[in-house]
């Protein structure tokens, strides 16, 4: 059983309807109706070849991928807490 690498993707979109196409796509895990934006996984191999097609849809807004990869996951000690 392989483990696939994934990309979250935050899509916008100009309308909600069009969730259910989305699915098609990729993974959705969570929608926001609200602010009319869908969390979307994908794989990170195919996540570039993806973005393209999704940009060419005129119901989408814009896409951004998810900052999380980036954040740093681990901390030092500060130096008040070494004693």
């Amino acid at each position: 059983m392989n483990i696939v690498s994934r990309a979250s993707l935050i899509i916008y979109l100009k309308n909600m309807k069009y969730v259910r196409q989305l699915k098609k796509h990729g993974h959705v895990i969570y929608v926001n109706p609200r602010r009319h934006y869908v969390i979307m996984y994908v794989d990170e191999s195919q996540a570039d070849r993806i973005v393209t097609q999704l940009m060419k849809l005129k119901y989408i807004s814009h896409i951004q991928g998810s900052p999380y990869k980036n954040l740093k996951k681990v901390y030092e000690k500060e130096k008040h807490e070494l004693s």
